[in-house]
């Protein structure tokens, strides 16, 4: 007798029976196991061929919410633009399918005005669909499910159903139709576990429950699980079900694979087969290969300005042109681009860029640029319009002449994604009666929709002996021990969601799938009990925090026994490499680095002995090997841009203005013309260096902004009570220290009428610290060192606090009253300096001279230790990953630990 044909709910059921091999047999009939919608599929190609039917042009769900979309926005007409079309067309194609699948019809009382636009919506949809020659999924199902009741199709003569947790109406209906048509049908579901049993063991079955601390360790204990069951039985085929699986699986695959496949972490093992699979594949358009195709299509056919972060990324990937070849000029280019293209910039601009840079130095990437410019050229010359169809024979071109997918040889699972974005390419025509015509940039964004539809999971060689699944898709599958995790109760059961555009009474009345609590309740007891037979011995997890919310266990295992033992651990490879290293690895102590050599030009200035003070690795790192952060571009202007626009207007505004008393003479319309001049030149001086023109909009807003500011400040300037003389804006200077010599520039330099000097240092930013001045290592070494090594005649050193808000010196001086606010050394108020430890003027200098001279001391020694006193101090550090911090953290909480743990 012929097997039955399988019914299958999934697409992994079908696939796993299929691939099922009877015991003892050598050559065998593969099983025929099919999805409802599969079988159904095969039907309607036998109406077409044997002229059964004329049926329509079936829409795929693309093409359904492309329809949907315009029917959407044909009835919004103006307004269209302020509403989510496509997030609105996903429901109304989410409605449809329901009120089909489902047999909803509310009575026009019970309608909400959103279930009354919908059917306005719905009509003209059906309308277009007749018009056109198509249908949607559910509606042709319906069409072939008439069919079958009218007596046509040569049927099996068995059928098992498989796999489903619970039918839809429009599944009975199939059902009773090949019932009616002699088919016998055989349930292959399990016999549904009794609830009274599902306290403990069922039959012989294990059950337990357990609580992790959180998601992290919940992930842990499978992994430890995973290969605690391989180990005890290598043949063994295992189970890990997940409700949320897209929100676990990163940190889940990192675990199995560090548990699993510790020798598998170099990068040509990448695509190595893994004794594990995910049921949940990616969208197409997440890989990387197909991720720079798009990129590259975005980019090269846009005309407006775009975020410079997206050329930075697309030179830094692989996969197009010489991308091997030329990666060193390429991350060169890229931090050229940071540096001098605005935040929003163009492909013909970093073009231009790569030029400039290429009558300097040799070419950085020649290969690259062609490959751009030549697919700007393609592009420049295709029509403004084309239809999808043909856009996909330009887009085909232009990659091509951008040289993608690149110079080295594709794995496997590049190539799979090759071949599956040509499909996508090659169907892009079907969609042509229903976008028309489009402009270049309007086909990438639809072009990238289809992509991240198109779900791809690579070919899977072999049966893998662990299935991770989402619970939908474990429906039928048999293992020989399973863990079911993230059993909490704000998961499972799932929370219901009812489709807006259909009266919540309507679903909840047909039960239809996420109508209400009840029926997702219902979901879950069904499902629940599946998986309580799905395997010997079941594993329910729960996590008990999620940060610092309080998490609780699902009401489904509250009858499942607590396991009596503690979730596994297992020792992954960096634990294992660090138990190595303490044993048969030679420890170096890294603290120490060569002395700076005779003639070695050790550059930093001051902010060398800063970054010395404040971390001796810090400065070894930046100052000495050169390490820096790239910029990161940012929209308008960073805080460093603005504080340069700060200074330069106060340097533009003294150099002018020489004296208390010419500021004084000024008057204030005098002052604010001086202000207005000053800050009009600081901004002309900014756009210069920077090669950059501002927005005239920006450029207005930030002259009103540096106007305000400097006359703020300029107030608190025309209280000082002493009168001044400006010597020097922006003032040079170099000394040498323990044999470093330190350049550095003085933002201003005051002379007071007795001849002494006050050297002030703008600062914009809210936080100043003063109190390091009398600390051993001082971490804002700028003004101690003109006053201690450069300048003798110095009575004040202070920071200029420029701001709109408190605006006000802050410092030490000689003596009161020299500056406003500014105590003198021995004065009661003043908090910096200890009157018994520095009891004069002449004890200041002296502590900063020691003090300056030892921070040199250990840079020309090699002193490159990571140590600091407080880590915030670190803000401003290039080379902060070059530090170790969280090992630092951990190697500090290992020796921080009891002995006996």
């Amino acid at each position: 007798m012929s097997e039955p044909l399988f019914l299958c709910a999934t697409t992994r059921l079908a696939q796993t029976l299929r691939g099922e091999v009877p015991g003892g047999l050598a050559v065998w009939r593969t099983r025929p196991a099919l999805t409802l919608g599969q079988w159904l599929a095969t039907l309607a190609d036998e109406a077409q061929l044997t002229g059964i039917a004329e049926l329509p042009v079936a829409l795929d769900a693309f093409a359904e919410k492309l329809l949907w979309e315009k029917v959407i926005a044909a009835s919004l007409t103006e307004a269209a633009p302020l509403f989510d079309i496509q997030g609105m067309a996903a429901s109304a194609a989410e409605a449809h399918a329901l009120s089909q699948v489902w047999n909803i019809q509310p009575a026009e009382s019970a309608l909400s005005d959103e279930a009354r636009l919908f059917i306005g919506w719905q009509a003209e949809f059906d309308k277009r669909c007749r018009a056109a020659g198509w249908i949607d999924a559910a509606g042709l199902q319906r069409r072939l499910i008439e069919l079958i009741e009218a007596g046509h199709f040569t049927l099996p003569a068995a059928i098992t159903v498989t796999g489903f947790d619970r039918h839809t109406p429009l599944e009975l209906r199939l059902l009773a139709a090949l019932q009616g048509r002699g088919v016998s049908l055989e349930n292959g579901q399990k016999t549904t576990v009794n609830r009274s049993t599902e306290d403990g063991a069922v039959a012989g079955r294990q059950r337990r429950s357990l609580a992790c601390a959180d998601v992290d360790a919940e992930c842990m204990a499978v992994a430890a699980w995973a290969a605690a069951q391989l180990r005890a039985k290598p043949a063994a085929r295992l189970g890990i079900v997940a409700p949320d699986l897209a929100g676990v699986r990163d940190r889940l695959e990192f675990l199995l694979d560090d548990a699993l496949h510790p020798a598998l972490i170099r990068p040509d093992a990448a695509e190595v087969q893994r004794s594990f699979n995910f049921s949940l594949g990616r969208a197409l358009a997440d890989l990387p290969l197909i991720r720079v195709a798009l990129d590259l299509l975005a980019l090269g056919g846009s005309r407006a300005k775009l975020e410079q972060s997206r050329f930075s990324a697309l030179l830094l990937s692989s996969g197009w042109s010489a991308s091997d070849a030329e990666a060193d000029g390429r991350a060169r280019l890229d931090v050229a681009l940071r540096r001098d293209l605005p935040y929003f910039t163009t492909l013909p601009a970093l073009i231009r860029l790569a030029g400039r840079l290429a009558d300097d130095e040799p070419p950085l990437c020649p290969q690259t640029m062609a490959a751009l410019e030549g697919m700007l050229e393609v592009a420049g010359g295709a029509p403004r319009k084309l239809l999808p169809g043909q856009w996909a024979g330009v887009f085909r071109q232009c990659l091509k002449a951008a040289g993608w997918p690149g110079d080295r040889e594709l794995s496997s699972h590049e190539f799979q994604a090759r071949l599956a974005f040509a499909e996508v390419l090659d169907g892009f025509g079907r969609f042509d009666g229903l976008l028309g015509a489009l402009a270049f940039t309007e086909a990438v964004h639809r072009l990238s929709q289809l992509c991240r539809q198109r779900i791809f999971q690579p070919e899977t060689r072999g049966r893998p002996a662990i299935q991770v699944l989402g619970v939908l898709e474990s429906a039928g599958l048999e293992f020989d021990a399973l863990w079911v995790m993230g059993m909490n109760d704000d998961l499972w059961p799932p929370p219901p969601r009812p489709n807006p555009l259909l009266p919540a009474e309507a679903l909840r009345a047909a039960g239809a799938a996420h109508a209400s609590a009840e029926v997702e309740l219902d979901f879950a007891r069904r499902v629940h009990a599946r998986l309580l037979l799905a395997a010997p011995t079941v594993t329910f997890s729960w996590g008990q925090a999620d940060g610092n919310r309080v998490l609780r266990p699902s009401p489904l295992i509250a009858g499942i026994p607590a396991s009596s033992e503690p979730a596994g651990a297992f020792s992954s490879l960096a634990r294992q490499l660090a138990a190595v290293a303490g044993t048969a690895c030679e420890q170096l102590a890294d603290a120490v680095a060569p002395p700076v050599a005779d003639g070695e030009k050790v550059s930093g200035g001051s902010w060398l002995l800063r970054a010395q003070a404040i971390c001796p690795a810090w400065a070894y790192y930046q100052f000495r090997l050169g390490g820096e952060a790239m910029d990161e571009p940012v929209e308008g202007l960073d805080p460093a841009a603005r504080g340069t626009l700060v200074h330069e207007a106060l340097e533009a505004f003294w150099t002018a203005v020489r004296s208390s008393a010419a500021l004084a003479g000024l008057g204030e319309a005098g002052r604010r013309q001086a202000i207005a001049e000053s800050v009009d030149q600081a901004l002309q001086n900014f756009e210069l260096d920077r090669r950059l023109t501002l927005p005239a909009r920006f450029r207005l807003l930030e002259a009103a902004r540096l106007a305000r500011l400097l006359d703020v400040w300029l107030q608190v300037e025309s209280r000082r009570e002493q009168p001044f003389d400006v010597l020097a804006c922006e003032q040079a200077a170099e000394v040498e220290i323990e044999e470093i010599k330190v350049k550095m520039v003085v933002d201003r330099i005051d002379q007071l009428a007795d001849g002494r000097q006050v050297i002030i240092d703008y600062k914009t930013g809210a936080s100043i610290d003063t109190k390091n001045w009398a600390a051993l290592r001082i971490t804002e070494p700028q003004l101690p060192i003109y006053a201690a090594l450069v300048n003798e005649d110095v009575a004040a050193v202070v920071f200029a606090k420029v701001l709109l808000d408190k605006p006000a010196f802050a410092g030490v001086a000689d003596e009161k009253d020299i500056l406003p606010g500014v105590q003198g050394i021995g004065d009661d108020k003043q908090k910096i300096f200890d009157p018994a430890e520095f009891p004069d003027w002449v004890a200041v200098i002296t502590h900063w001279r020691e003090r300056l001279h030892a921070v040199a001391k250990e840079v020309r020694q090699g002193q490159a230790g990571v140590m600091f006193a407080d880590e915030k101090a670190l803000q401003y550090c290039e080379v902060l990953p070059l530090l170790r911090l969280p090992e630092r953290r951990r190697l500090l909480a290992m020796a921080l630990q009891p002995a006996d743990d």
